[in-house]
């Protein structure tokens, strides 16, 4: 049962960043652009699709379970960050990252499970990774 759990949790936690992802990849940054722009930054719209594929690999690699302590911690911190920076006006917003943050530090301290890619081992040049 642990382990269908820990796949039911990688589910839960990895497919809206997958879709999130998707969404900017295809067009959706266009709603992200503007509020990148107001940071300052030089290139907003390649931006936009950097934060679209960081979400989409993230959230596939939660899914898969590998590398899933790597991908877990970053998208905790991705959380904790958007959270603060684009939803610190809206508690229930904010209070959501921060939800997601717990669940992404809570999965990477209890690992992937053996329903995962290699099984949340992996052997040869895949074991040297985090």
């Amino acid at each position: 049962m642990h382990n269908e759990a820990l796949l039911i949790a990688r589910l839960f936690l990895g497919i809206p960043f997958i879709v999130w992802g998707v969404l900017k990849l295809r067009g959706g940054e266009a709603k992200l652009v503007p509020g990148l722009q107001a940071l300052g930054l030089p290139d907003a719209v390649g931006f936009a699709y950097l934060i679209g594929l960081c979400e989409f690999v993230g959230g596939v690699a939660v899914v898969l379970g590998y590398p899933l302590s790597t991908a877990s911690v970053l998208l905790g911190l991705w959380c904790l960050v958007t959270g603060y920076d684009a939803h610190r006006g809206n508690i229930t917003e904010l209070l959501k990252n921060a939800t997601m943050a717990g669940g992404f530090f809570a999965l990477a301290i209890a690992g992937a499970g053996s329903i995962s890619l290699f099984g949340g081992a992996p052997g040869g040049l895949f074991a040297d990774l985090p």
